[in-house]
């Protein structure tokens, strides 16, 4: 062990590196006390995120979840782009059996390095074992999209089971759109909602679902899986203006007045279907007392709290539709929420960005990694994806 008061040099640097590198050993050799003594020794003098981080790594460690609670938390304050001490949030929580800040803090962790293949493991199993499945299958996928190591046991069991549910609600699909054809519209629908159970993050089967209960005045039901639909779609107009009717035939004018709202947009340009709306609009906003500010907040807290970040994202957004006088007070918020349900894109505009400016400078090689980088984490669907493709030049 290091006796750090045997050192008697001017070179504090050196100290504190030879400290740092005794810590560091005592660490890898499993001797986590003698690793923390030291780390706590350099905190009297000196403090950064990674000193915070590795105090709090070492209380984890040794099974002091609440101490390392602590230490992860200065790390996170002093750095809030510190993925690696909100992963270790996310685990001490979790095994404190508290899933829900165990699944907030990986998802932190997620949307500043959306390519950690363990934390989208972590959120695929916690979320699993809350019956969102949604939000679980969403992230097995991002794990297989991730992993570093696609022959190891694990991964190839996962990639089996994704692999098989996919093919088992595809093939129900089929068979309910069959049966769809046919205008045996109950079967289509029974094929239709075992699809969606089996792999829920296709918007197609969950927009056949909900179009079915929709046809049938059920409304409620309707609701539930357009939400699901509008997860993972690009044409919005139809699923808004739906949603929108859906709400105001079940009374629900705050909803309906928010989501007629978002239905505007797309009709901008139709300057008769956008006066009829605005008066529709209008109308509705009669219905809407004082208190649904309060309301839509209360519910926002709610589904953050529960890890629904899809859904407190809407009533956030909803806020600023009900009072737009309101829009810088909860930016942040909706910004946080739109970094975790979109984690890829702000890093995948930055490395584009950077490529550019490397293009510009004639950096082939360098610019081709950040354009690879961004065919990775993007759709390949996405306008991202295709520009960064286009990007690319061929280096001999």
């Amino acid at each position: 062990m290091v006796d750090v008061v045997g050192y008697s040099v001017e070179d504090n640097a050196d100290i504190e590196t030879s400290i740092i590198n005794a810590a560091k050993k005592h660490f890898k050799e499993g001797n986590y006390d003698a690793a923390l003594k030291l780390y706590l020794g350099l905190l009297k003098t000196s403090a950064s995120s990674k000193l915070y981080l590795d105090v709090g790594i070492c209380f984890y460690k040794k099974g002091d979840f609440d101490s390392a609670i602590e230490y992860l938390n200065q790390s996170s304050q002093l750095d809030i782009t510190n993925s690696l001490a909100f992963s270790y949030l996310g685990n001490c929580y979790f095994r404190k059996l508290d899933a829900n800040k165990a699944i907030e803090n990986w998802t932190i962790a997620r949307s500043i390095s959306p390519k950690d293949e363990f934390v989208c493991l972590n959120l695929a199993i916690a979320y699993f074992a809350k019956n969102m499945l949604y939000e679980s299958v969403f992230y097995y996928d991002k794990y297989l999209k991730y992993s570093q190591n696609k022959d190891n046991k694990q991964y190839l069991s996962i990639q089996k089971n994704i692999n098989e549910q996919f093919r088992n609600a595809n093939d129900l699909f089929i068979t309910g759109q069959n049966y769809f054809s046919k205008n045996e519209k109950n079967l289509a629908l029974t094929y239709y909602l075992q699809a969606v159970k089996k792999y829920p993050i296709i918007s197609e089967y969950s927009l056949a679902v909900a179009d079915l209960y929709y046809e049938s005045k059920n409304y409620a039901d309707a609701l539930h899986f357009y939400d699901y639909a509008t997860r993972n779609n690009k044409d919005m107009k139809n699923i808004y203006l739906k949603m929108a009717k859906c709400y105001e035939l079940v009374n629900d004018y705050r909803m309906a007045y928010c989501f007629y709202n978002r239905y505007l947009k797309y009709i901008i340009s139709l300057q008769d279907e956008y006066l009829l709306m605005l008066r529709k609009i209008s109308n509705i906003k009669k219905f809407i007392d004082e208190s649904s500010i309060d309301i839509t907040l209360e519910l926002a807290k709610k589904h953050y709290e529960n890890n629904e970040y899809y859904d407190a994202l809407i009533e956030y957004e909803n806020i600023i539709i009900l009072n737009p006088e309101l829009k810088f007070e909860y930016a942040d918020e909706i910004n946080k929420l739109n970094s975790f349900i979109n984690s890829e894109d702000s890093i995948t505009k930055t490395y584009l960005e950077k490529g550019n400016k490397l293009l510009l400078k004639g950096e082939i090689k360098g610019a081709n990694k950040y354009f690879t980088e961004v065919m990775h984490l993007a759709s390949p669907s996405s306008n991202e994806y295709k520009l960064a493709k286009s990007k690319l030049v061929n280096v001999k």
